[in-house]
């Protein structure tokens, strides 16, 4: 429970401020929802999967191309 402002500065601005601040940080946490971060982390996962997959197959194709200079510069 709130306390009763006794004391003689006026504090009704702050009060409001406050009640608004409040208010706003409510909404924020009723409209955030746990299934949508799940959907959030599956999409960010995919996404690095396909990442690494690309440098993955990137990585392959410079060692394949950088053996094939060395054989090359070997002769």
């Amino acid at each position: 429970m709130a306390r009763a402002n006794l004391s003689s500065i006026d504090t009704t601005t702050g009060d409001k401020l406050a009640f608004y601040g409040n208010r706003e940080k409510a909404t924020m946490k009723q409209s955030y929802n746990q299934e949508e971060k799940k959907v959030d982390k599956q999409l960010i996962n995919s996404r690095k999967q396909d990442n690494l997959a690309k440098a993955k197959a990137k990585a392959k194709k410079k060692a394949k191309l950088a053996k094939a200079s060395k054989k090359r510069n070997k002769k």
